[in-house]
């Protein structure tokens, strides 16, 4: 069958939190139903420097993470002192000290507008505004204020790649070519041609 043009490859994780409450069966039927194609998967128990990596350390991934940070407590109506770029840094201290040394489950999920599907089935990342039949819509009770009244990393069940640069980058982080299969599944007739399926002729 020829490749579509179209088709998208994102990093999907299920976090440590989903894992301990016997959700990953739950979320990987979730992208399966969406007719999306696993085409990676491993558990794995992060360190230090590779979720450092993931959450890099860099001016434009705190404006964008304390940017969006601070618009959700704006929307929550909650008053915050501190800057993006502050604001941004305790996020990723806590993102670093939530992951290392915890089982997470690390997927590559592939088919058309796979990036925008794979965000869309999460949910919105402040689980407390999450659509209803997102995973984070459905399956917390989680809020920004929750987190930080406990000083640790928002439980938001699933981690999905926001943009194809950012799938890329992802991808690169967490696998190696040789973790990555190209097979074909026989649903993809379906999605992906048009002469299936039809009754025969009778004799």
């Amino acid at each position: 069958m020829t490749k579509l043009k179209n088709i998208e490859q994102t990093l999907i994780a299920i976090k440590p939190e989903s894992i301990q409450r016997h959700l990953v069966g739950e979320f990987i039927s979730k992208f399966e139903r969406r007719g999306l194609k696993m085409i990676a998967c491993k558990m794995i128990v992060p360190q230090k420097e590779q979720i450092g990596q993931h959450y890099p350390d860099n001016e434009k991934w705190y404006l964008d993470t304390g940017t969006k940070t601070l618009k959700n407590y704006e929307e929550r109506g909650v008053k915050v002192t501190m800057g993006p770029i502050e604001i941004a840094k305790i996020v990723r201290q806590r993102l670093i000290d939530h992951f290392t040394d915890r089982p997470i489950i690390m997927m590559i999920w592939e088919g058309p507008h796979a990036i925008a599907l794979g965000r869309k089935t999460a949910g919105a990342t402040n689980p407390l505004i999450a659509d209803i039949g997102s995973i984070r819509g459905d399956y917390s009770l989680e809020s920004y204020e929750l987190a930080d009244d406990i000083e640790r990393a928002a439980h938001t069940l699933v981690h999905a790649s926001e943009s194809q640069a950012e799938a890329d980058r992802e991808i690169n982080i967490w696998f190696k070519k040789d973790e990555i299969y190209d097979y074909d599944l026989i649903t993809e007739n379906v999605f992906y041609t048009k002469d299936w399926g039809r009754v025969r002729e009778k004799k």
